[in-house]
């Protein structure tokens, strides 16, 4: 019987340790934020900026997609960046700019909001070069950040 406890609170342990972390599904960086769409949107602007980087845009993806079928037009790609940085990655790599600039899409659901971002630390199997692994460490701890300030707010 004891063991069984140690078990259970073993694995209850890893679940909540998983729950505090954005999720990881191999390529993408994915929360759920408690907000609604028109609140989680401003929330993800603010978070960006407190982060230290510049927004570049907020792009409408929903008219296209309700034009196919989908019932809502909840959907954003919040593109960010440092200009600076982009500037000097793009001139230094420029095979590196379809990731430029990074970007956050953001849709509502059911009273919530998704955010899904592509795993920065996910380019390092593209890019192998040390001085972009710190780069790309860096951009993977800060949209960490992000997500988690617009999952973890209270209404």
């Amino acid at each position: 019987m004891k063991r069984f406890i140690a078990i259970s609170c073993r694995a209850l342990i890893v679940l909540c340790l998983l729950a505090s972390a954005p999720l990881l599904a191999g390529e993408l960086l994915m929360v759920r934020s408690p907000l609604t769409f028109p609140e989680a949107q401003p929330r993800l602007e603010e978070a960006i900026q407190a982060q230290g980087y510049a927004l570049s845009q907020a792009e409408r993806v929903d008219i296209d997609l309700v034009a196919i079928g989908f019932s809502h037009g909840n959907y954003r790609v919040v593109s960010y960046g440092r200009p600076e940085e982009i500037k000097m990655l793009s001139r230094r790599y420029p095979e590196l700019m379809p990731f430029l600039p990074l970007q956050v899409v953001i849709f509502g659901e059911r009273g919530s909001s998704l955010l899904v971002a592509i795993n920065p630390l996910y380019l390092q199997q593209f890019f192998s070069q040390p001085e972009l692994a710190k780069v790309f460490n860096r951009w993977n701890y800060d949209l960490e950040r992000i997500l988690e300030n617009v999952r973890d707010v209270a209404r």
